[in-house]
């Protein structure tokens, strides 16, 4: 008979810490809280109404910020970000290749992305981000260190990005005509 190898108290006392933990994880991804309920407001924008549903371009970005804060635009042409994160409006942009860095580019200005999660295996170039971070400057260029930060959309899904070219007969299949 095979004689299994015991685990010490403290084996045990780890697993039932991440069994616990796990247990928690679940009860709350599976959502087992009450739904929260909407608040109570005069504002007309909060009300969803067949005017404010959002279009197709926005219905992905929005799906991806459930469990943030967002008005829709009336005419459902855009949205903003009231909230992310339990921290406030945060800085929406587009991610630019600026040299050996990373850029977020607003609608009112450009910073340069630092800290960990400026890294582009995260949000590469041509994505759109939410981030909140600290404001700085660094040498004369406004920077921001990025401490939260959420995609919005790729960038094979933007209105605003240029097409993605399509191959050309010649680069999709190994031309069979050739003699």
């Amino acid at each position: 008979m095979t004689r299994l190898p015991s685990a010490g108290p403290r084996r045990w006392r780890r697993l039932s810490a991440a069994l616990a933990g796990l247990t928690c994880a679940l009860t709350v991804g599976l959502g087992a809280l009450p739904p929260a309920r909407a608040q109570p407001s005069a504002a007309p924008w909060l009300a969803p109404t067949a005017a404010s549903t959002p279009t197709a371009r926005y219905r992905e970005q929005l799906e991806r910020l459930v469990g943030h804060r967002v008005r829709i635009a009336a005419d459902g042409s855009g949205f903003d970000i009231e909230d992310a994160a339990g921290e406030g409006p945060p800085l929406v942009g587009v991610v630019e290749r600026r040299g050996a860095s990373l850029w977020l580019v607003t609608i009112d200005a450009a910073y340069r992305l630092q800290g960990p999660l400026a890294k582009p295996r995260i949000a590469g170039p041509g994505y759109r981000v939410w981030v909140h971070g600290q404001r700085g400057h660094h040498a004369g260029v406004p920077t921001l260190h990025a401490r939260r930060l959420g995609v919005l959309a790729p960038p094979w899904t933007r209105r605003d990005a240029p097409d993605r070219p399509s191959p050309t007969p010649s680069q999709s299949a190994p031309n069979s005509d050739a003699q």
